[in-house]
């Protein structure tokens, strides 16, 4: 049942998201998500759209690797 409630507001899930996003760019903090398309672990992206796949050891992140950086194209926060 959960599954399905997923699939069917998955829209809305990722919309979120999105807004999210947008919103802790513009107050120029860090966003922290994951996304198996990009790597396998967390993803830290900073406002200016340079992404890192991070460790975090002790309340510290730690950058395992460099990812290609997000087009600077704003989205419009909610």
């Amino acid at each position: 049942m959960l599954i399905e409630k997923w699939q069917h507001n998955r829209s809305k899930i990722e919309q979120s998201g999105r807004v999210a996003r947008a919103k802790a760019q513009a107050a120029g903090i860090a966003v922290y998500y994951t996304d198996p398309s990009l790597a396998d672990g967390i993803i830290r992206e900073m406002p200016d759209g340079e992404r890192h796949l991070i460790e975090i050891i002790d309340g510290i992140d730690v950058v395992k690797a460099a990812l290609p950086s997000r087009s600077l194209r704003r989205e419009p926060a909610e």
